[in-house]
């Protein structure tokens, strides 16, 4: 059976949008360690390897630009910057409400963390980390269905085109007067 009723882009399109929605919903789950995750405050240097770093402050910023970086190895040279992040989750931790304010997805051993505001004010808040595990496949498992999907409904929707532009050449063919000489 080749496709060649144009409602079959419809079902391309249906394809692609349904695991378009799907990975969103898969890729939202990726945030539930976030919230469930124990914060602790960020006194000491901090192993993370093979987890997820996260961020955290007692008081939301929202006027200020705060920059979170790690600081590792001898004598502290190595550095890496922790992305920060406009989302507002929250988490719970020895009776404070903490923030989401910097995520980073590959953590290192051994960081010590340092929040501070770019206007260089006083900052009062204090910040607090965690390390999270599910963070990286749960996101990753969202795109690659998000991918997959799109590319499934494409290759449906290209399948759809060629199969009615040879059935329109091919009845075109038909079609033609035949010259008997």
């Amino acid at each position: 059976m080749r496709p060649t009723n144009p409602l079959w882009y419809l079902a391309a399109l249906l394809i692609a949008l349904g695991s378009t929605m799907a990975a969103a919903a898969v890729g939202a789950t990726a945030f539930d360690p976030i919230r469930d995750a124990t914060v602790v405050p960020i006194t000491e240097r901090v192993d993370a390897r093979g987890s997820t770093l996260a961020i955290y402050t007692d008081i939301v910023q929202a006027d200020r630009d705060i920059s979170c970086r790690g600081r590792y190895g001898a004598e502290d040279r190595g550095r890496v910057v922790i992305p920060s992040t406009d989302l507002e989750i929250g988490a719970q931790g020895d009776g404070t409400r903490w923030t989401l304010i910097a995520i980073l997805e590959d953590g290192r051993d051994d960081l010590r963390i340092v929040c501070t505001p770019a206007d260089k004010r006083v900052d009062n808040a204090s910040y607090g980390y965690a390390t999270v595990t599910g963070y990286a496949s749960a996101r990753n498992n969202g795109k690659g269905i998000a991918t997959l999907g799109v590319t499934a409904g494409a290759v449906l929707a290209a399948w759809v085109f060629w199969c009615r532009r040879s059935a329109r050449r091919a009845q075109q063919a038909a079609a033609r007067p035949t010259v008997t000489g």
